[in-house]
């Protein structure tokens, strides 16, 4: 069975399980029996199925009443953009973004206020990641690279494989 949030968990399914014993006429013993679950629970299915007319999809768990964003869907794009254009272009000494820093921008540019916590949260839905960028150095050459792996390293490899350690 599935809901507007996908498929439902276990724990979901032992509550429609439930619901559907007690409409059945089991009693509260033998449906705790049954599930392995607390009388309680079962005591407080049963009233829920009694405040909702027998519908058993009141067992299943609706989304999350938390608080709503404190963004709007306009704001967290135009969040995005300032992402993507760089830290230094917002004003930050580096180009290594943070979540203290995101934060921080959001505070200045929203007025609104996140914990970087809540900004780790919010990357993944603008299709970013909280992830530590990658730094490759200016100095780097692949002609370098290159010469060391086969010159270098292969001088050093060899010495190691004639020496007294194993």
């Amino acid at each position: 069975m599935s809901t507007k949030q996908g498929s439902l968990s276990s724990q979901a399914s032992v509550r429609l399980r439930g619901g559907s014993l007690i409409l059945r006429g089991y009693d509260n013993e033998e449906i705790a029996d049954i599930l392995e679950v607390s009388v309680s629970s079962v005591k407080n299915w049963r009233r829920k199925l009694r405040d909702h007319q027998d519908d058993l999809m009141c067992l299943v768990r609706k989304k999350g009443s938390g608080r709503p964003s404190t963004l709007t869907d306009d704001q967290k794009q135009e969040l995005k953009q300032i992402i993507l254009d760089g830290a230094a272009a917002a004003g930050y000494p580096t180009e290594r973004w943070t979540s203290k820093i995101v934060a921080d921008v959001i505070q200045k540019t929203f007025d609104a206020s996140l914990a970087p916590r809540s900004v780790r949260q919010i990357l993944p839905t603008l299709g970013l990641s909280p992830q530590m960028p990658v730094v490759k150095s200016h100095k780097h050459s692949d002609e370098e690279v290159l010469k060391w792996a086969t010159i270098t390293w292969k001088r050093l490899k060899k010495k190691r494989r004639n020496s007294a350690f194993p």
